[in-house]
């Protein structure tokens, strides 16, 4: 499902894009109110803030667990 949401929009001149791990709107380099994770960017590559890699932490949300 995910994976047929848009890639990123602009509104009022910030980015905006769905969250990588559970499909909230989030503005990018935004932490998601849903999930918890922290975005990288448009390409949400693994590092920076979050503990976890965007792998792990998908697996977690889809099983319940917490993200960080």
């Amino acid at each position: 499902m995910i994976e047929k949401l848009k890639k990123t929009w602009v509104v009022n001149g910030e980015l905006w894009l769905n969250c990588p791990v559970c499909g909230a709107e989030v503005k990018d380099y935004d932490i998601c109110d849903n999930c918890g994770w922290q975005n990288t960017g448009a390409t949400n590559i693994d590092g920076g803030p979050n503990k976890m890699a965007l792998e792990e932490a998908k697996k977690a949300y889809a099983n319940g667990k917490s993200i960080e």
